[in-house]
């Protein structure tokens, strides 16, 4: 009986391996798809994020609560400029959300 414990688990091992892989491979397609980003596209980006950097420098204390949440909030901005400038490709292909601790307004 052990030895056959032992046989099931290296069979579902194997069945995992071979389900896993071809998701893999589906992954590394979809990022070899995705095209270059170009100029426009960049200077665009770059534009925004500066905006979002300089409307967030304005806004008082209040609006984030405390001074660490205002430096969290504007680095996370400046990071993602920096990675723009850096690498444009990584930017696009790996895009992030902020979910910083301001309420968004409602509208």
């Amino acid at each position: 009986m052990k030895t056959m414990l032992s046989f099931s688990s290296v069979i579902v091992c194997l069945i995992a391996l071979f389900l896993l892989v071809p998701i893999a491979g589906a992954q590394e397609t979809e990022a070899a798809d995705t095209p270059e980003p170009s100029e426009e596209n960049i200077a665009a980006e770059k534009e925004r994020l500066e905006a979002k950097i300089a409307e967030l420098e304005e806004k008082p204390l209040d609006y984030f609560g405390s001074q660490k949440n205002k430096r969290v909030r504007l680095g996370y901005y400046r990071y993602r400029l920096e990675t723009l400038t850096q690498n444009p490709e990584k930017y696009f292909s790996q895009p992030s959300s902020f979910e910083g601790n301001v309420k968004t307004p409602k509208k």
